[in-house]
């Protein structure tokens, strides 16, 4: 992640979008990422998140390409809805609803469909671990608005989304970790239906 995030500032100055620059091999992955995340008919798991308080919370994850949702169980009950360009989080405990742009936000770079790492989307970063293959994106023509890296299990070329940790422009850090990963699961579009509010 340090490393990712020096990328992010050396690039901060530059608004060449894309991979161009990355060895080739590297490019490879980020096309067989591309087409993994524009391939999925529906993926759902348990996830955990940390956020920058070192709360947790944990919950169900759903995820379409262009669209998310998580719903909390711990530590109350909230339902988190993104898609189409706009976040919104229902906190049932308290009532309140908050709405979001996901223009400046870097989970929107994971949330626009098809999913394209180039443009306007800069890969700052490829990262191959033993089974594991992660990487690291943020907008071209602005990327101090934040970093998105989004990490798989890549085992025999077979990959498996597995994480999301980001930083937005205010130096905020989350991170979803997944597990009990189910992939070509049927969601009714409705799921994605954001709350009234």
């Amino acid at each position: 992640m340090k490393r990712a995030l020096l990328a992010l500032l050396l690039l901060s100055g530059c608004a060449t979008g894309g991979y161009g620059h990355l060895p080739k091999s590297d490019q490879n992955d980020v096309k067989r990422i591309e087409a993994y995340l524009n391939g999925l008919r529906g993926l759902q798991a348990a996830f955990v998140q940390r956020g920058p308080d070192a709360g947790q919370s944990e919950g169900r994850f759903s995820y379409v390409p262009g669209h998310l949702r998580l719903d909390y169980i711990v530590p109350h009950p909230m339902e988190l809805v993104a898609g189409e360009g706009h976040l919104v989080l229902d906190d049932q405990a308290t009532g309140a609803v908050t709405h979001l742009s996901l223009r400046h936000n870097p989970l929107g770079l994971l949330l626009k469909y098809p999913i394209r790492f180039d443009g306007d989307v800069q890969v700052t970063d490829v990262r191959h671990g033993n089974g594991s293959l992660q990487i690291s994106v943020a907008q071209a023509d602005n990327p101090s608005q934040g970093l998105l890296t989004i990490q798989f299990s890549d085992v025999n070329g077979q990959l498996s989304l597995l994480g999301l940790q980001g930083v937005d422009a205010r130096q905020h850090h989350f991170g979803v970790l997944l597990s009990d990963v189910r992939q070509g699961v049927m969601i009714v579009p409705s799921v994605f239906t954001p709350p009234a509010g």
